[in-house]
This record gives C-alpha cells, structure tokens and sequence, in this order.
C-alpha cells in the first residue's frame, strides 16, 4: 500500500508552513508494492539445510581484514633504519593525497583547456598534489606506499576477491596479472584464495624500485629467504604479444596514472582483450574515481559489447549508470573496513576505505546476475527495514520490507544485509506510472 503524504496537514500551523512541510517531506515517499520471489537456492538451504537468514549467499564476508602477520613482520624489516613513526605520519599523508585526487586529462580540447583555464584561476593552496607526490620514485616513497596504503588495498581487494569465489567456487584460476602493483596488495590478496592453483603471477609496475620492495616483501625482508608465493614474476611493461592471456587480470588505482583519455582508453582495451575469466577495475570511491570508472565503463560498451563478455559485479544490468543518470553528484561506491596495521599514537584500531570498482567476466552470467545489490546502508527500523538498491531495470530504488507482505525469511535477509551486499531474490515493481516515480530513490 502507498504511502502518500500530499494530504498531509500539520494542525494548528499557518498555511505557509503547512506547504513547505508538504514540500520537504513529499520528497520522502516510497512505495512496499512489490513482488519478491526469493532465490530457490537460497531458500532450499534456509528450509532443508538449516542456513540463518542473516548467511545468506549474497553476504559478502570480509569485515575488518588485517594484512597477515607474517607480511606484517616483513614490513617492519622492509623499513630498515627509517623511523616508522616517520613513515606511518608519511603514508597517512600519502593516504589523504589519494583519496582527495582529481584527474585532468590531457587530450587538447576546448573542454580540456577551459578545464586547464579553471585550474590556473584555482588558489594555489586548493590545487591538487603534483604528480611526483604519488610516483614511486626512490625506496623512501615505495615505504612510504607501504605502510600507508596497503592496509586499505588488500582490504579493497580481499572484498572483491571474496565475492568472486562466493559466487564462482569451481574457479581454478592458472594465472594473474596485476597491472600497477605497487607494493605487491594484489598479489598477497589473490594467493589467499588461490595459492595452490597459480602457476604464474605477473606483477607489473613502472617503478623498479616498487617492484625490489614488493620482491622483499614476499621473502620477509631477506633477499637470502624463498619467496611465499611462488612463481612471481616482476616486470616494468605489459607483455608485448597481444595473444598473451591471463585468468584474472587486474587494475588496481592505477588508472589517474594514465595522461589523456586516449591512452586510458588504449590501456584498457589491452586489458579487456587480455584477461581469460575475470578482469577487475579499482579506484578510489571519490567522484573522481567513480566518473574515471563511468567513462571506462562506457568505453567498452560501445567498443565491445557484441562478445561473449559481461559485466558481473557490481551492476545487476549491463545499462548505463543510475547515479551518472541522477547526475546528484553522488558517486557509486562501496566500503571496505580493516584493521589498520600502524595504528596512529591515540588514533583508531580500525579504519574504512571507499572505492568504486567494475568486474568483467567471460563465462555465462552465474545464478545471482540480476540480484539487487545494496548502494547504501540498509535503514533498520521497527518492524520494517528500506534497502537502498540498484535493480535489475537500471534503475536505483527504496524498497520497505515487513514481515507481513513479504514474510519472514525475505524480511530478515533483507534486515542482514549490508552495504554492498545482493539481495537474494528477484524484485517486480507493481507500481503504476505515477507511483513508479516515487519508488526511484530520492
């Protein structure tokens, strides 16, 4: 049953305030006409198998991941005769540098220059960082990146990792390639779920030094010591055969490096054509990283949308982007919690990250393609929880869901489920067209 507000009426107030109460709060309506048909797989394991709702298979488990320790103690001895405190206050610098991070590309338009125009207008104090502050440039910096960042990226890329085998558990992957590596967080990320299975890794990234660090790293700290990944290969350029492919090929904020919009769009042509099963896309869950990601997405829509490649998370559909489309200045991103490894003197244990990511895959769409993913924190009120999700027919929606018109089981994995998570069940809307404009997402 709709709820609607267009009649309602404070007493005892004046006139003027009544229509601006009807104003702001005509804002907030939302609709619980809809049809949820739980997914069969989902609810087989709940009735025969004895699953809790709040596990349901579109949970995505990894909440508060630490680097492990042994990378840890490799850390400590990476940094040699540097102060950490002097390193931790360093990376926490670098770390706000990244997230504040804007790209200007350099293609030569007219949009491009009235944008260089605007930048030389900016106040110096407001411009962005130099880009020398984020080249891995000396071994100081490549430590710097290390114990600054890799905490928040192996959480970034343990999330995503975690999904891929929640949903695809029979992938073997034989080889990675991880594009930008820095210090190495794709590689420890990866060999947490298939370490057995590799057979071998390339690590590519323009700074040798990067490269020396996150080589020491793997061997604890002793360039004497056995590696603990096996079969890791170090190397300053992409492959040059095109033929070349790899099981999961990945980029991980990398892409600001990238000077103009062309030789973004070359770089990740030679990716989309080089993964075998799954390629992964990550930037910071800044507008900037967002509307970065937006373009590429775009991009391989219209370059390579007839093959047999699709897009697996984190959309439900193969449209365009909803939020792109509100154009509210809200970007599309998602959270990732950890442990931090240095905390700060007096500074919080844990710490979030928002990034935005895109996932392609070539095999057939898995039985959870189409599931609602949750774009913001689920409100938990009495006797009722509001999903905000991205749906199936492109479209961003709150949906209220009670005990009552939905039953129990669909209630409470709606009430479980966290930012990021997929709803396990398929959504019909009821609504007619005029009720249908209230149910997007205000």
């Amino acid at each position: 049953m709709s709820v609607f507000l267009s009649n309602f009426r404070v007493p005892h107030c004046s006139k003027g305030f009544q229509l601006c109460s009807v104003a702001t709060l005509g804002k907030l309506r939302y609709t619980t006409k809809v049809r949820c048909e739980l997914d069969a797989t989902t609810e087989k394991a709940i009735a025969e198998g004895g699953l809790k709702p709040r596990k349901h298979r579109g949970r995505i488990k990894c909440n508060n991941t630490a680097v492990p320790p042994e990378i840890h103690d490799a850390m400590i001895r990476c940094a040699k005769d540097h102060p950490l405190k002097s390193l931790i206050a360093d990376g926490q610098r670098l770390s706000n540098c990244v997230r504040s991070r804007k790209w200007y590309p350099l293609d030569g338009t007219a949009a491009n220059r009235g944008a260089e125009r605007a930048i030389e207008r900016t106040p110096p104090s407001a411009r962005r960082q130099d880009a020398s502050v984020f080249d891995l440039h000396d071994e100081y910096s490549c430590l710097t990146q290390l114990f600054g960042r890799s905490d928040a990226e192996y959480a970034v890329l343990r999330r995503i990792f975690t999904e891929i085998d929640q949903r695809d558990p029979e992938l073997r992957p034989r080889s990675f390639l991880d594009f930008g590596a820095g210090v190495g967080t794709g590689t420890w990320a990866v060999a947490d779920f298939w370490r057995d299975q590799l057979f071998e890794i390339l690590s590519v990234d323009k700074s040798r030094h990067a490269n020396d660090l996150a080589e020491l790293v793997l061997r604890q700290g002793d360039p004497n010591r056995a590696s603990m990944v096996r079969n890791v290969f170090y190397r300053q350029f992409l492959p040059a055969s095109p033929d070349r492919k790899y099981d999961i090929v990945l980029s991980a904020f990398s892409l600001f490096d990238q000077s103009s919009r062309r030789r973004l769009y070359e770089l990740v042509d030679q990716l989309y054509g080089t993964f075998d099963k799954y390629l992964i896309l990550v930037e910071q869950g800044s507008n900037a990283g967002f509307q970065l990601l937006d373009g590429v997405r775009n991009h391989i829509r219209r370059n390579h949308d007839a093959d047999e490649k699709h897009l697996f998370a984190p959309c439900p559909h193969s449209m365009g982007c909803p939020r792109m489309t509100k154009d509210d200045g809200t970007p599309c991103n998602f959270e990732a919690t950890y442990t931090r490894n240095f905390p700060a003197p007096g500074g919080h244990q844990y710490g979030s990250i928002l990034y935005s990511y895109l996932v392609y895959r070539r095999n057939p769409p898995d039985s959870a393609h189409g599931f609602p993913r949750l774009v913001r924190p689920t409100a938990v009120r009495s006797k009722h929880c509001v999903c905000h999700v991205c749906a199936a027919d492109g479209q961003l929606r709150d949906v209220s869901f009670t005990t009552s018109k939905h039953g129990q089981i669909v209630h409470r994995c709606a009430k479980a489920s966290r930012w990021g998570d997929l709803l396990p069940m398929r959504i019909q809307w009821l609504n007619g067209a005029e009720d249908d404009e209230h149910s997007v997402e205000t």
